[in-house]
C-alpha cells in the first residue's frame, strides 16, 4: 500500500508539477500537491480538510504522514473522480444538483454563523462575572481537605488473614519501628500511585476512611482501617480547612461562560428571526405529501416469506 502511495503520486507529481494547476485559483504560497494537466490539489485544499479535525487534533494530526498520506490521496481521488462525474454531465442531474447546493448551504451556514459569533459585539463581562460569583459563593467554596501519606495492603493481592497482618506489620514498623513512612509505603504499598494524596477532600476517600481522617491530627499515623479494597494505613500530613475560591482566580472561567452564553443568544435570536420572517411561505399540503405510509406485512403473508429470504 505505500508502495502504491509512493509510487502513484509521485508520479503523477512528476508528470506535470509546474504545470496547469496555476489556472485554478490559489492564494499567495499556496502549493501543489498533486498535479495532472488542468487538474491540481494544492496546500490549501488541504487546510480546508482540516477545518474537519477539531482544533485540539490538528497538530497531531499534521505530524504523522501515516495520517496526511492516505488524506492526501483520498482527496486526489476525489477530485479525478468529481471532475469526470462533470463531464459526464452528473451535476446536472436534479437530484446530484440539489445535494451539491445543500453541501455547499452547509459550509456557508457553518462560516456564517461562526462569523456572526466572531464579530458579536460582546460587552465587558466582568461586573456581570462578579455578581454570578457573589451569588453562587458556595459553588466556588473549596471543602476540607487533607494530604496524606497512604499504604494499601490489597485484599485482591493477598487472603485477607494475610493481608491484615501484612498490614498490623507495616503499623508496627511506621510507628514503634519509627522507620520513614514513605520508604515503608514504597516498599508495602499495592498501588504506588497513592502513596502521596494532596489537598483532597474528605469525601472523596473510599468509605469509612472519611471518618477516621477526620479524627487524625497532622503527624498521626492510623492504625489498618478496612475498605472493599483491602487495609490502609494513613498518616495525615496537612489538613486544609474550607476557604473561598478568589474572584481573580474564577473571574476568567466566568467570563468565558457567560461571553459563549451571550453568543449562543445572538445565535439564537438570528435563526429565530429567519423562521419567523412573515415573507417565509409554508406550502402545507406539499410538506404534509413528505410523509409516506408504512406498510406492515400481515400474519398471513409472513407465513408465506421463506426462511432464510430478507421481508
Amino acid at each position: 500500500m505505500e508502495s502504491n502511495w509512493k509510487h502513484g503520486l509521485a508520479a503523477s507529481i512528476a508528470f506535470a508539477v509546474g504545470a496547469a494547476w496555476a489556472a485554478e485559483g490559489v492564494r499567495p504560497g499556496d502549493k501543489p500537491l498533486v498535479v495532472n494537466g488542468d487538474l491540481s490539489l494544492t496546500t490549501l485544499d488541504f487546510d480546508a480538510y482540516m477545518e474537519r479535525v477539531p482544533t485540539d487534533r490538528r497538530d497531531e494530526f499534521r505530524a504523522q504522514f501515516e495520517r496526511i498520506n492516505p488524506t492526501v490521496d483520498a482527496l486526489w481521488v476525489r477530485r479525478v473522480t468529481a471532475a469526470r462525474a462533470r463531464t459526464s454531465g452528473l451535476d446536472k442531474d436534479p437530484i446530484v444538483a440539489a445535494r451539491l447546493r445543500q453541501a455547499q448551504e452547509e459550509i456557508l451556514s457553518e462560516a456564517y454563523l461562526a462569523d456572526v459569533a466572531k464579530n458579536a459585539k460582546v460587552p465587558n463581562l466582568e461586573v456581570r462575572a462578579r455578581e454570578l460569583y457573589k451569588a453562587n459563593i458556595k459553588q466556588f467554596t473549596l471543602p476540607e481537605r487533607v494530604a496524606i501519606q497512604h499504604i494499601l495492603v490489597s485484599t485482591k493481592t493477598y487472603p485477607r488473614d494475610v493481608a491484615l497482618a501484612r498490614a498490623q506489620e507495616v503499623y508496627q514498623r511506621v510507628t514503634a519501628g519509627g522507620e520513614d513512612f514513605a520508604k515503608v509505603a514504597d516498599k508495602f504499598t499495592d498501588n504506588h500511585a497513592s502513596i502521596e494524596i494532596d489537598a483532597l477532600p474528605l469525601e472523596k476517600f473510599e468509605k469509612p476512611l472519611p471518618d477516621a481522617l477526620a479524627s487524625l491530627q497532622p503527624g498521626q499515623i492510623s492504625q489498618p482501617i478496612e475498605s472493599q479494597y483491602g487495609f490502609h494505613i494513613v498518616k495525615m500530613k496537612q489538613k486544609l480547612r474550607p476557604e473561598v475560591k478568589p474572584f481573580e482566580e474564577v473571574k476568567d472561567d466566568l467570563v468565558a461562560m457567560e461571553k459563549q452564553k451571550f453568543i449562543d443568544d445572538e445565535r439564537t435570536a438570528l435563526v429565530d428571526a429567519i423562521r419567523a420572517d412573515p415573507k417565509n411561505e409554508v406550502f402545507a399540503d406539499n410538506l404534509r405529501g413528505l410523509k409516506t405510509t408504512l406498510k406492515y406485512p400481515t400474519d398471513e403473508e409472513i407465513k408465506k416469506i421463506k426462511p432464510n429470504v430478507r421481508y
